[in-house]
């Protein structure tokens, strides 16, 4: 008597609940809770074997499964139950790869569009593809102050009652920067350098389709408002896709701006048979050291990429370095005006 009153009261008040309801004996088990505490749980499983002997049963305790720690860290981040997987270890002992198949379907379950490359795009993809793989590039970089720059653009506007763009302006600098540095105004075709005389400068557009690059003939002749008149038209032109093949034919070096996308620098394919391009980073505002003062300025980052096979790194250095300097210092421009 004194036994089934400590078996019974050794029990959680759920599991005597329940055993009372289905007429069970607890004084014939054991538990499987702490130190042998008889759960609902156990009551549970007793109901199911009823027709066994009725002598202290104790229900088999669920044994943990066996899992590597790795195994156990990518099932607990990607919410695997590794009750329904079985290990391939030793001993059915889980491993990464078995949670690694569970997540694979799940990751993989994507809906896919494939468009074949056609048109203007796969043009673009082979005549970047031959440039990579026919000329060795480099790339030199150097940031450069804007601050002068801005506000040439601001007060030209004013005077001259005329929109321009800082396109127009580089345009214009690095036409003048090729006029003087004729070298870089070169193509290699065939074992064969031609060096021209004409400065014709194309402009990397975007479209939906992809690139369209216009070319501003003559360039070093241009007066700047020319410049900005000739670049908005053939760019409305692109994008309208109404350009001539005589609008893009005899480009010599290309200017490519990406700082209308927050791009800061990068590294810009060359327009073949042309030997060099210039990429355009975005202005942002930048702290000035001169002369020991510090001051806030606005600056931005030049990328020239050029064939090596046609030039060494110094002629390109001291061409990037003629563009900054008209850059840093743009009233020269109007010495260069037509």
């Amino acid at each position: 008597m004194n036994l089934l009153i400590e078996k019974t009261s050794f029990a959680s008040p759920r599991a005597r609940a329940l055993a009372k309801k289905l007429g069970i004996d607890l004084s014939h088990y054991n538990g499987s809770g702490p130190n042998g505490r008889i759960i609902e749980e156990d009551v549970i499983y007793y109901t199911q074997h009823l027709n066994s002997p009725i002598s202290d049963q104790t229900p088999p305790k669920k044994q943990p499964r066996k899992i590597t720690p790795l195994a156990k860290n990518i099932a607990t981040i990607e919410n695997i139950d590794i009750e329904k997987i079985q290990g391939t270890g030793q001993d059915g002992k889980i491993v990464s790869t078995d949670i690694l198949k569970q997540i694979e379907p799940l990751h993989n379950h994507t809906d896919k569009k494939k468009i074949r490359l056609a048109g203007v795009r796969k043009v673009i993809a082979t005549r970047m593809a031959e440039s990579k793989r026919n000329a060795p590039h480099v790339t030199l970089t150097v940031k450069t102050e804007v601050t002068n720059l801005v506000n040439y653009r601001n007060e030209y506007m004013k005077k001259h009652s005329i929109k321009i763009s800082f396109t127009d302006l580089l345009i214009k600098m690095v036409a003048a920067s090729l006029q003087q540095h004729p070298k870089i105004n070169v193509s290699l075709e065939e074992d064969m350098l031609t060096y021209y005389s004409d400065i014709n400068i194309g402009v990397a557009v975007a479209q939906e389709e992809g690139l369209i690059v216009p070319v501003i003939h003559q360039a070093n002749q241009k007066s700047l408002e020319q410049i900005s008149v000739d670049l908005k038209d053939k760019v409305n032109k692109a994008r309208a896709g109404k350009l001539k093949p005589s609008d893009m034919e005899n480009s010599r070096f290309t200017i490519s701006n990406l700082g209308m996308y927050a791009v800061d620098a990068f590294t810009p394919v060359i327009n073949q048979p042309e030997s060099a391009i210039l990429g355009v980073g975005r202005m942002i505002e930048d702290i000035i050291v001169e002369n020991s003062q510090i001051r806030i300025g606005k600056t931005m980052v030049l990328s020239l990429s050029f064939d090596h096979r046609v030039m060494d790194g110094a002629p390109a250095a001291e061409f990037l370095g003629k563009i900054k300097h008209f850059i840093e210092n743009p009233e020269e421009i109007l010495s260069l005006q037509n």
